[in-house]
């Protein structure tokens, strides 16, 4: 099993610190291999088999029979006494009021939590309780080259792109099979999601939606765009059903949403948002297209590698002069300007004028995709780096 190496790190130095640990994202991203490989370190470290406690809410429906009394009170049965029991409560939100179980379950003062889920309501938790957000994505570009013991070139970022980075998926040889495999994860989440929003009961529209949405990302877009856009396709909905809708793509992680912040007054607008798939692999399913070395594929892998990095990342722009991303932490905001490549000086100047009005004291980076195109300008206002080089020294 291919080590999570950052995430087990963030398990080991939570352990037994009084917090939740909420495991969250996309279904198949490997949230129950991280589990597995932290108990196998759990077990190294010590602690017996009877003191680490799995109850799998996808797996075991005994528990949906039961009320939330009942089921805590068949928790505490079975830990031991006087000893650290480490429960893990798998895809939690698979359980219908499932705050009320962890609001008893909390009180327990010889359990150490831990929750996985496949739903970003789960980490609304996180308001309610002291809380460690630990994000399991598909595998970023650096993982997937250690994975396959691949340089960093172009020739693995365009196998990167047309595989995409869900671990099961790295180990199936031929492209028929990957694309069933892509295809049988994206039913699973539109199926499984649907079940638990039993206000969302269309399937076709919500397959629809996601296909556009892949279509077109990086490029802004508003409700009643995405409406007109699908009418045209004969799929009849309003712009509040259709609302939902997006919320419930972002909710189930296939898309992250990247507004744009107004760098004048610092609000971010409600309107014209842009939608980046989770994963390089379902924009090829999705479009039946291969995943090529294209600036629009390869912005979409540079938003994908800030979010990981645990950026709230928006668009922008200084003036007219557009910033692809502001990437914000704490306190902290970085700009990043994104190109293919440049042709002449000309082409380099307009690329950068958003960088060049930005206050002198912002950190902004110049990011490439074709070698050697840096050299263009030499400013020493800003960085430059190769998005090779980015995408692999963090």
């Amino acid at each position: 099993m291919f080590a999570r190496s950052f995430q087990l790190d963030q398990l080991r130095k939570s352990k037994c610190d009084s917090t939740i640990k909420i495991i969250f994202g996309i279904r198949r991203s490997g949230k129950s291999t991280l589990i597995n490989q932290y108990q196998a370190w759990l077990k190294q470290d010590g602690i017996s088999c009877r003191q680490i406690k799995t109850i799998d809410f996808e797996q075991d429906l005994n528990f949906f029979a039961l009320n939330i009394t009942t089921i805590v009170n068949k928790i505490k049965k079975s830990l031991i006494k006087e000893q650290v029991n480490y429960l893990f409560l798998d895809e939690l939100e698979s359980l219908p009021n499932y705050q009320q179980l962890v609001r008893q379950l909390v009180k327990l003062t010889n359990v150490d939590l831990y929750i996985t889920g496949s739903d970003h309501q789960i980490c609304k938790l996180a308001q309610q309780f002291p809380s460690q957000l630990i994000a399991v994505r598909p595998f970023r570009f650096h993982e997937f080259i250690d994975f396959h013991h691949q340089p960093a070139d172009f020739t693995s970022l365009y196998h990167y792109l047309n595989r995409g980075g869900f671990p099961f998926v790295q180990n199936i040889r031929d492209d028929a099979s990957v694309r069933n495999y892509s295809e049988d994860v994206l039913n699973t989440i539109i199926l499984k999601g649907l079940m638990q929003h039993p206000g969302l009961v269309n399937p076709n529209l919500l397959k629809h939606l996601i296909t556009f949405l892949a279509h077109h990302p990086g490029v802004p877009i508003n409700v009643s765009q995405a409406v007109a856009a699908l009418q045209e396709r004969n799929i009849q909905v309003s712009n509040k059903t259709l609302a939902s809708y997006l919320a419930f793509v972002q909710e189930g992680f296939l898309f992250t949403a990247c507004p744009e912040l107004n760098l004048t007054t610092g609000t971010v607008k409600k309107t014209n948002v842009q939608y980046f798939p989770v994963d390089p692999g379902f924009r090829c399913l999705l479009t039946n297209h291969q995943g090529a070395l294209s600036a629009t594929n390869l912005t979409m892998l540079v938003y994908n590698e800030l979010t990981a990095r645990g950026f709230q990342v928006y668009s922008g722009q200084k003036g007219r002069h557009p910033v692809t991303f502001i990437a914000t932490r704490g306190t902290k905001r970085l700009f990043f300007q994104f190109n293919f490549s440049f042709l002449n000086q000309a082409a380099y100047d307009r690329a950068i004028n958003g960088l060049r009005h930005l206050p002198a004291t912002a950190e902004r980076t110049l990011i490439i995709a074709k070698p050697g195109d840096h050299a263009w300008g030499k400013d020493e206002e800003f960085a430059a780096i190769s998005l090779l080089d980015w995408l692999v020294n963090e």
